[in-house]
This record gives structure tokens, sequence and C-alpha cells, in this order.
């Protein structure tokens, strides 16, 4: 006899099916959730047509990286993809059993319906004000109030809300008055069917460091720079590969550095992480650090700041090393450390890779998402 599963929609905003980056972020989650539920229908709530015009015309901004995040934090195009949830919702009728939504960017609930509403989400808006310089909160105070009422609503009217990281499950408790009770912290999973083979390189070969951020001043790119170039002083063989969206600001040290072009394509990814044999992540603001995970699945020790949810990903002085954030000093002497020590990287890289297999696996989390997915005692 087959085993009754619970029935379960995802919701999100981005198209799982057709659009790469989106199924690159997503795609193996899902997998893993069909693996543990009967995944019924997933739900694109992205806006489209003349919605979404009129919604790029109305936040328009001559910078390109603060347009794009108007775009997606806009409080109507919150309340026209939270009208697109519920009509999902509305229209799955008793056929699904629980809602998944991913991310705080609408209200599955906003038409409120009995089917209960689970959160899996990486960041709170209240964290994102705490650092307007990084570019992640476009509001005026305004706006941002009409934001939370909206955040916190959804918030308060789901079943359950599961959190990458330990601190934005704090957020969510000490800024929006969530009982502990009701907020899981699960992590993240790495994006990949299978793992990659570990790549060493050779004892004696130049270093070559590796950086991928697409918002080059939140992901701390001009403090990589900085830094780097202090350490070639001393190792002037050593190259840096820096892959951003962003054009870099003239004023920066360029001497050693290689500009990679932008790819979501995952065999170009693998010929970066397998020349690499350090990846760097000095962020400003990080909601979570799947590119970490990434590199740590290509066993390459990391260097990430002692912020946020990376001391969870990354640990200090097993499978790399934490800095303090903002600190070019800090991070040059990080960088020293395993230029120089060919066995510590590679002891520093054997840790990460089990560190990703232990922990960080789609299945991993959604056996814990599961566990208390079933004290809910959702009828199916």
């Amino acid at each position: 006899m087959t085993e009754e599963k619970l029935r379960l929609a995802g919701i999100l905003a981005g198209d799982i099916h057709n659009h790469p980056a989106t199924r690159i972020k997503f795609g193996h989650f899902f997998d893993a959730l069909a693996r543990q539920f009967d995944i019924v229908d997933i739900c694109d709530v992205s806006l489209h047509g003349v919605a979404r015009m009129w919604n790029a015309a109305r936040v328009f901004h001559p910078n390109l990286g603060r347009w794009r995040k108007r775009y997606w934090q806009n409080n109507p195009a919150f309340r026209s993809r939270s009208r697109l949830a519920s009509n999902c919702v509305h229209s799955l009728g008793v056929n699904v059993d629980a809602i998944m939504q991913i991310g705080l960017l609408f209200d599955a609930n906003w038409k409120p319906s009995a089917v209960p509403k689970l959160i899996y989400t990486d960041y709170t808006a209240h964290l994102s004000a705490l650092r307007p310089d990084a570019g992640r909160s476009p509001f005026t105070p305004r706006q941002f109030d009409e934001w939370i009422r909206m955040e916190e609503r959804a918030y308060l009217d789901s079943a359950h809300i599961f959190t990458r990281g330990k601190f934005v499950r704090k957020s969510l408790i000490d800024d929006y008055g969530i009982v502990p009770d009701k907020i899981t912290a699960v992590g993240g999973g790495v994006s990949f069917s299978s793992l990659p083979e570990p790549s060493f390189g050779q004892e004696g070969e130049p270093p070559v460091v590796l950086f991928i951020g697409r918002d080059f001043y939140r992901k701390g790119g001009d403090i990589l720079l900085k830094a780097f170039n202090a350490t070639r002083r001393e190792y002037p063989n050593a190259k840096l590969l820096v892959m951003t969206r962003d054009t870099i600001p003239d004023n920066l040290p360029m001497e050693g550095v290689e500009l990679l072009s932008p790819a979501w394509d995952r065999e170009m990814l693998k010929k970066h992480f397998q020349r690499a044999n350090l990846f760097v992540l000095p962020s400003r603001l990080e909601t979570w650090g799947d590119v970490l995970l990434e590199a740590m699945a290509y066993s390459l020790p990391c260097i990430g700041v002692r912020e946020a949810a990376i001391p969870e990903i990354i640990e200090d002085g097993k499978t790399g090393f934490l800095i303090n954030p903002e600190d070019v000093d800090d991070l040059t002497i990080a960088m020293k450390k395993l230029f120089s020590n060919y066995e510590l990287r590679k002891e520093f890289g054997i840790a990460a890779r089990e560190r990703v297999e232990e922990k960080f696996t789609w299945d991993h989390v959604v056996h814990l998402m599961k566990i208390d997915i079933l004290k809910l005692d959702i009828p199916f």
C-alpha cells in the first residue's frame, strides 16, 4: 500500500519551471519536499504584462540596483502578489492540505482561507532597516510602517514559520512578537543534485581567491579588493576572481584581479570554483549565504564576517575564518594565513565539505520541517 502523504502546494514570486535563477535557488528544495509530501502545485505570483510594467514604472530609480530593490519591495506590489497568491489558494480548494509560502513579498492568506499556511523565509524588513546603507531597505518611513504591518499579518496568520538563520528567528520574536514555539530555524541546502568532486589544487601553486556577489558593495567586494591588494605585497602571484553584475569603482585596486561575467550556468560556475582554493565573502549584509554552501561543497575553505547567519555556516578555525565586519586588516591577516599554508587550506576544505554533507542538504532541511509540520496535526 502506498503511504498517504500530506498534500502541499508551494507559492513563490518566481517561475520555478522556466526561470533559471529561480530553478537553481528553489528547484532542489521543492524536489526534496516532493520526496516527503505530495506536491500538488507550485504557484508563481510574479507580476506579468501590464502589471509588471506599471510596477516598474511606478518605482523607477536611475540607480539600477535601487530600482531592482524597489521593484520587488513596494507596498502596491505586495498587495498585488498577495491577491494572486490568495487566488491560487482558493482555486486549489479541497485538493490541498497546506501551503508553503516562500519569502515575504506577499501574503498567501490575504483573502483568508482555512488552508494552513507555512512560511519559509531568510530575512525580515526590520533587519534590512538596520543597514539602509547596504541598499536592502527601499522604503520611506510611512512605506516601511505599512510594509511591517503587512508582514506582521502574514506571520501571525501562519500555522508555522521556518527560517534559514537563527538570527532571523530572533528578529521574528523580538521585532514582530511571534511566539518562539511557532518558529523553527532549519537552515538551507546546497543547490546541487549531487555534490561535486573535491578539488584541492597542488601545493606550491599561487593562491586563487574567488568572490561571487551580484551586489558588489553589499557583498563587501570593495573590502576584499583592498585586503587582496595588501596580501599581494607578500604574495605577488596571487589571483582574485571576481564575479559581480555591478560596475567596480575606478578608485579600487585591480592588480591581480580577473573579472568574470555573471552566470547561472552550472558548468561555467563549476570551472570557477575548481580554479579557486579559497572563497571570500566579507558581506555588509547577508540574508543567508547560499554561495558559501556551494564553495564548501567544492571543498573550499571560506572567509566570512561575524554577523547574521555566516557564523551558522562557517565554523571559525575549522572550515575557514570569521573576520570582523568591514575590517580590511582582519581580512588581510586571514587570507595570509591560508595563502601560506596548503595543508591548512586542505584541512579546512575537507571539513567544509563534511559540514555540507551533514547539515546543508535540502533533504536535511525538509526533514527538520517535516518534524514540525507533523506536530501541527493537519488533517490529510
